[in-house]
């Protein structure tokens, strides 16, 4: 009997995944003018509200961005490039040295940068949508929603990060992942750790991927290969291997505080040792991570529908800086658009997005309205972790056996 069952989940498992890949590449051929007129005015306007926000000057831009942008103003390109300036890694600070290169203004490109990422992201964010739905309203949706969650606006717009740099090619990844598209997946996610090591929070996932056949380990070499190669620009023109591939072991050791203005479980310790409160952090988010894994795993049969795979990034992308130390206020980024995607896989949980985005909108303003408290932090943790259990509990009533799936059907 029991290999009878494991042939039948086989056969549901690529029964499901042959359906949700006979979703069109391109969703542009079935696009009607009403449609395609609201997305344009959609975008023009979300065009102008990050114009209206590209003069503000934060204090990152201030003491940090434009200072690094003129230390390369003092150099050629090519000594830029071998160069240590800031404390950022390579991809990014060699966008800076081109920057430096350019006739305009520092504060406009560096936002312009950070702006095509969100629409590189928003793009990302569709296609997984349309992984399990052929309705063209859905790709749009899910297209404009990712431009329009306040954060990713303020984030690139208002505050000039580049955290839509790498969780757009963590949302590559995660698609190509979804695709089958081995090599590709490892790609994009080396690119994505390779700007921000924040993107690794998402590096669990590829265990899943793995063992539920959708992409190989053996083409993990891509990850490595990608990311040394953005390294060697850098290698070439002199910069150390130290340097250039270790930037992350000084970034780790900075701030060693338990929390950097983030809504997490730290806010409700207060005058603890730092030391032994950090390793607590590191062992209990580790062990949930792999909790959760290992749940997936002796799941692994039941799991073929994109809409799990989107719960267990949501869910792997909030707990992480939820449960873990040293976390500032803008670690909820991938959390923040992959809360969008729980939504639009299942509209009852419209709060999702709703609680995630606003814990984090709450550290944003503290940090960029001079300390403004909207809400307290403990109370936001709360409700941020009844969200957290109620995605947990769809994910395991989704792939537990005998459970009541809350997997939505595709909708056409």
């Amino acid at each position: 009997m029991k290999s009878n069952k494991n042939t039948l989940d086989e056969f549901s498992r690529k029964k499901v995944v042959a359906a949700e890949e006979k979703t069109p590449d391109s969703f542009l051929g079935s696009v009607n003018f009403a449609a395609a007129a609201f997305t344009i005015v959609c975008v023009m306007a979300l065009l102008i509200v990050r114009g209206a926000l590209f003069p503000h000057e934060s204090n990152d831009f201030l003491y940090a961005l434009r200072l690094w942008i003129n230390e390369y103003k003092e150099m050629t390109f090519l000594e830029g490039l071998g160069t240590k300036v800031g404390v950022y890694n390579l991809p990014y600070m060699y966008l800076l040295n081109i920057m430096a290169r350019l006739n305009a203004s520092d504060l406009v490109m560096v936002k312009v940068v950070s702006v095509f990422f969100d629409f590189l992201l928003a793009y990302f964010i569709m296609k997984i949508v349309a992984l399990k739905t052929e309705n063209i309203n859905m790709h749009i949706l899910a297209f404009i929603l990712t431009l329009a969650i306040p954060t990713v606006i303020i984030n690139s717009a208002m505050w000039g990060q580049c955290d839509s740099i790498y969780t757009a090619f963590v949302a590559g990844s995660i698609y190509f992942g979804l695709r089958g598209r081995s090599k590709s997946a490892y790609a994009f996610m080396a690119l994505a750790v390779s700007f921000k090591l924040q993107a690794a929070f998402l590096l669990p996932i590829f265990p899943v991927l793995i063992f539920t056949k959708r992409i190989s380990i053996k083409d993990c070499y891509m990850f490595f290969v990608v990311y040394a190669a953005t390294a060697l620009p850098a290698l070439l023109a002199g910069m150390s291997m130290e340097d250039a591939l270790f930037a992350y072991v000084d970034q780790v050791n900075y701030f060693p505080i338990l929390n950097m203005n983030s809504v997490n479980i730290w806010r409700f310790v207060v005058y603890v040792s730092y030391e032994s409160f950090f390793i607590v952090g590191l062992f209990m988010t580790g062990l949930v991570v792999l909790s959760l894994m290992y749940f997936t795993y002796i799941n692994r049969e039941r799991m073929v529908n994109t809409v799990d795979f989107v719960r267990f990034a949501y869910l792997v992308a909030v707990l992480v800086p939820f449960m873990l130390p040293k976390m500032h206020d803008r670690y909820f980024y991938m959390a923040d658009i992959l809360s969008v995607a729980v939504f639009l896989f299942d509209k009852r949980r419209w709060y999702v997005p709703v609680v995630t985005v606003a814990c984090s909108y709450i550290a944003y303003a503290f940090y960029l309205m001079s300390g403004t408290v909207l809400i307290d932090y403990r109370y936001a943790a709360i409700f941020l972790l009844v969200v957290i259990i109620i995605v947990l509990r769809d994910y395991v009533l989704s792939l537990y056996p005998g459970g009541n799936s809350t997997v939505v059907k595709p909708q056409n």
